[in-house]
């Protein structure tokens, strides 16, 4: 899977089903090659006006499952 492939999914938190946005960026370990986390930003546009927070930063662990069309993930820190 490609970065692209990635990038054009929506990610879904698991505890309330809100939609945080889609991936921005991702951290990887230099040595390792073992992706991080991942850096999620709000998919609307007045999303980062009105939220406290404007990226969210999640674990590599704690993405629940990518498929298709969506990546779901489990973030309690918002």
């Amino acid at each position: 899977m490609l970065l692209g492939d990635l990038q054009s999914k929506d990610v879904i938190n698991v505890v309330d089903g809100s939609k945080l946005g889609r991936i921005s960026n991702l951290e990887i370990d230099p040595t390792s090659g073992r992706i991080i986390s991942i850096t999620v930003q709000p998919s609307h546009r007045f999303a980062n006006f009105f939220s406290s927070g404007s990226n969210a930063v999640i674990p590599w662990n704690q993405i629940v499952k990518i498929g298709g069309e969506v990546i779901i993930v489990n973030y309690s820190n918002f």
